[in-house]
């Protein structure tokens, strides 16, 4: 998953408009991702497994983080127990890419992770099932900081990171950094974005014809990731005065292609 800068654009909401430029489209940069080796780990509970990735493209020098920890100059990452994990990668223009649910298993506990993407924009219906294969059981799983049971399955999740924890009759833990993915979530042009636009944006002296008219479909297509990108910086509108699924509303509509639906 790449993070975009976006498109130069005046930015803005409100009585004032925002002047600031973005120079870097990360989506055209290059940056690029790719995952080596992965070694499992000899038993469960045993840190002894490794992966190993590699970047390309945009700009050096690179960070890479695991799980969204601590960033360090190299691809390489030792000592892991048995999991689910994912990289990011991050360039000196700060664009960044990751690759997600990297598996490392042991040889004592074999899993899958089935996954589902999360289609609703204002809501959440990504799902996760974890079938153990290989290992002590019975079994029992929790999210996050949730209580353990016995269902391995677990509904209406967001799109993003999720910790899914499963322990085994010996009492070993195996700790699963599980990425859903974001679907196709149908948000319209039409119903959704427009309405928005011309309330919150077309407005005097900003993009109601002076600046580029954001209510013409193109125009908003052109500069789409710029709008995703000031608005969830809340940079645009100058004002801040969208509202939590408005953001979201943006987002999922530039995510899922900025159609003219």
């Amino acid at each position: 998953m790449q993070k975009f800068l976006g498109w130069a654009a005046l930015a803005c909401f409100a009585v004032a408009c925002s002047k600031e430029e973005d120079p870097i489209d990360c989506e055209k940069s290059g940056l690029f991702i790719s995952l080596g080796t992965v070694v499992d780990a000899t038993a469960c509970g045993t840190a002894d497994g490794s992966l190993k990735v590699f970047g390309s493209g945009g700009k050096e020098p690179y960070q890479f983080s695991l799980n969204g920890q601590t960033p360090q100059d190299l691809g390489q990452f030792n000592s892991l127990t048995a999991g689910i994990y994912n990289v990011t990668l991050k360039d000196a223009n700060g664009c960044s890419t990751s690759v997600d649910n990297v598996t490392i298993k042991a040889l004592d506990f074999s899993f899958a992770a089935n996954i589902l993407e999360d289609k609703s924009c204002l809501g959440s219906n990504g799902e996760v099932t974890i079938d153990v294969n290989k290992g002590n059981a019975p079994y029992q799983y929790k999210l996050g900081t949730g209580s353990f049971g016995d269902s391995n399955t677990f509904t209406g999740l967001e799109a993003g990171n999720h910790s899914i924890t499963v322990k085994d009759n010996t009492g070993c833990l195996v700790t699963l950094s599980v990425t859903v993915p974001r679907g196709f979530s149908g948000t319209s042009w039409t119903t959704d974005i427009k309405p928005i636009i011309e309330t919150k944006c077309a407005l005097s002296g900003c993009h109601n014809g002076t600046r580029p008219d954001l209510r013409v479909f193109d125009n908003a297509k052109l500069y789409a990731k710029s709008i995703k990108s000031k608005t969830q910086d809340r940079s645009m509108p100058f004002e801040g005065s969208l509202t939590d699924a408005q953001i979201a509303l943006i987002a999922c509509w530039v995510d899922d292609g900025a159609l003219a639906n």
